[in-house]
C-alpha cells in the first residue's frame, strides 16, 4: 500500500502522505490510566482534509454484509474455512475520532482565524474566531491485498454520507483517492451549485496542511529498536542555515524533504540529516513535536520554540 501511495502522490503538492503512524495520548487514556494508543497504517493530508487507510493482509477472500441494524459484519476466509473479524471500518472510525480529539485540541497554532467577515459570528457561536478541525473530512479507506477477493453479501453497500467509504483492493486504492480528492476541489469551487454536498465545505492552505502533517509526524512514537545512527553532526544552538552540512559526508548539497518530520537529503552521498531543534535562544532542545519545532511556510522553514522564539533555519532556494 504504501509503495502504491508514494507512486501517486509523491510528486502532488496537494498531498502528503504518512505511514505507520504511531500516536498516544495522555488526554484519551486506556482502560489502566496509560496514555491511549492510535496506530494509523496510512494517512494522506490534503487541503480538504485526511483519509485513513486501514490495510489487512486479506490474500483470500473477505466477507461483508449487513449485521441488520445499520452496522456490517465481517469475516474472512483462511484455508477454506470462513472466520469472523473486528470490523475495519469501525477501527478506522474510532482512529479518526482520536485522531480529530488531538487536533482539535492543538487547532490555534495549526490552523488561522476566520475570514474577517464571519468572526464575530464564530465568536459568539464557539466562543473563538479560530477555525478548527469539528467539521473536517476523515475519510476512510480500508485496503484488503491484491490477491484477495471482497465479496459483498445481502446486498452490503458502503457508507455514503458525508463522505464515501471505500473498501478496495490496494492498487485500486489511488484512484479512489483521487476521484474524492477531485469532488472535494469541484466542492469548493464555484462548481458547488451543480454539486451540492459535504465535499469542498471544509479546507486550510496549502501551507497549513503542511504543517498539520509536520505536527503530526513529530507527534509519531516509534516503539520499535533503534537502529545504531551515525555519529551526528547536527547544527549548534545560534547556527544558521549557511552551516547546515550532511552529518555523513559533510556536503552542503542538501535539500529539504519531510518523512516522520522534516529532514535534509544530500545530493552528494544521498544521506539524511535531521534538521535541528535547538533553540538558539533558550537552548532548548525539542523532543518529539514538543519544546521546539520545524514547520515549513512557503519555502521557509522556521523552528519555533515554546519560550516564543521563532527563526528561519532554511530556504528552499
Amino acid at each position: 500500500m504504501a509503495h502504491y501511495l508514494q507512486r501517486n502522490f509523491a510528486n502532488d503538492p496537494d498531498v502528503l502522505v504518512l505511514h505507520g503512524l504511531r500516536l498516544e495520548d495522555r488526554e484519551q487514556p486506556e482502560q489502566d490510566g496509560s496514555p491511549g494508543v492510535c496506530q494509523i497504517d496510512h494517512l494522506i493530508v490534503h487541503r480538504y482534509g485526511m483519509f485513513i487507510v486501514e490495510s489487512k493482509s486479506v490474500t483470500e477472500e473477505v466477507r461483508i454484509r449487513p449485521d441488520g441494524s445499520g452496522g456490517d459484519e465481517w469475516s474472512r476466509m483462511y484455508s477454506g474455512r470462513e472466520k469472523g473479524m473486528p470490523s475495519p471500518i469501525r477501527q478506522a472510525e474510532r482512529q479518526s475520532e482520536f485522531l480529530r480529539a488531538i487536533l482539535r485540541r492543538n487547532r490555534d497554532k495549526l490552523l488561522g482565524r476566520m475570514p474577517f467577515g464571519t468572526r464575530t459570528l464564530a465568536k459568539v457561536l464557539n466562543g473563538t474566531d479560530r477555525r478548527g478541525f469539528r467539521a473536517t473530512p476523515i475519510q476512510l479507506v480500508i485496503a484488503i491485498s491484491d490477491q484477495g477477493r471482497i465479496r459483498r453479501v445481502d446486498g452490503w453497500k458502503e457508507p455514503c454520507k458525508p463522505f464515501r467509504v471505500f473498501v478496495a483492493k490496494a492498487d485500486e486504492v489511488p484512484k479512489k483517492i483521487k476521484m474524492e480528492l477531485e469532488r472535494h476541489r469541484k466542492g469548493s469551487s464555484m462548481l458547488r451549485i451543480q454539486l451540492p454536498s459535504e465535499y469542498g465545505l471544509w479546507t486550510m492552505q496549502e501551507s497549513e496542511a503542511t504543517q498539520v502533517a509536520g505536527f503530526l509526524a513529530e507527534q509519531h512514537v516509534d516503539h520499535s529498536p533503534a537502529a545504531p545512527s551515525a555519529p551526528s553532526r547536527d547544527l549548534a544552538p545560534g547556527a544558521h542555515a549557511a552551516e547546515a552540512a550532511c552529518k555523513h559526508c559533510g556536503s552542503t548539497d542538501l535539500h529539504a524533504r519531510f518523512h516522520y518530520g522534516y529532514y535534509w537529503r544530500c545530493g552528494a552521498c544521498d544521506g539524511t540529516t535531521n534538521m535541528p531543534t535547538v533553540c538558539s535562544s533558550c537552548g532548548a532542545e525539542g523532543r518529539r513535536g514538543k519544546g521546539v519545532r520545524i514547520r515549513k511556510k512557503g519555502k521557509d522553514y522556521f523552528r519555533d520554540c515554546d519560550c516564543g522564539h521563532s527563526e528561519i533555519i532554511w530556504n528552499e532556494d
